[in-house]
């Protein structure tokens, strides 16, 4: 999200501190303004970006480039106006919560790989030994899903993380 200094047209009367100073304590500072890691009240975060001169104490106002990622950023000004004016704030939209929970298993299951566990103690840490136990393993459907669970992980930390977190087209 691209922050800048509200227009003087727009006639901002609130001035909410929207980047508290613990965040703008850790900022990082480049050509392209200074960044922010925002956290909401539902401990999301927002990756905030304030134009270069855009003086600490202005109001702000958020840029919506009007390309093929402007309906997410739409949501997560939702998301980030819901927090600073201490309203709920809904989950991000981009991941399902079966995708959350598949996301959670394979970083467990690429965890557990890159340290040397073996697939079934992967499968056991994931699903619960007594599951794992009641199948034979090597024909086991969690034994597949602990590879699938594997090869899937690699390929998000090998850039597929990127996909993952599109905006999902409502149609």
């Amino acid at each position: 999200m691209v922050v800048t200094t509200a227009p003087v047209l727009l006639n901002p009367q609130i001035e909410l501190e929207v980047v508290d100073p613990d965040e703008r304590a850790q900022a990082l500072v480049d050509e392209g303004g200074t960044h922010f890691l925002h956290t909401l009240r539902n401990g999301q975060r927002l990756h905030i970006v304030c134009l270069p001169n855009t003086p600490p104490d202005a109001p702000l106002a958020a840029l919506v480039p009007l390309d093929e990622h402007g309906f997410g950023r739409l949501e997560a000004i939702d998301r980030l106006l819901r927090s600073v004016h201490r309203r709920s704030v809904p989950r991000d939209p981009r991941l399902t919560r079966q995708q959350t929970r598949r996301a959670r298993h394979m970083i467990q299951a690429v965890d557990g790989h890159l340290y040397g566990e073996s697939y079934r103690t992967i499968a056991e840490v994931l699903f619960g030994i007594e599951h794992v136990a009641e199948e034979v393993w090597k024909t086991s459907s969690r034994r597949y899903a602990t590879m699938d669970l594997i090869k899937h992980g690699l390929m998000m930390i090998a850039g597929g993380y990127r996909k993952l977190l599109q905006h999902r087209p409502r149609f």
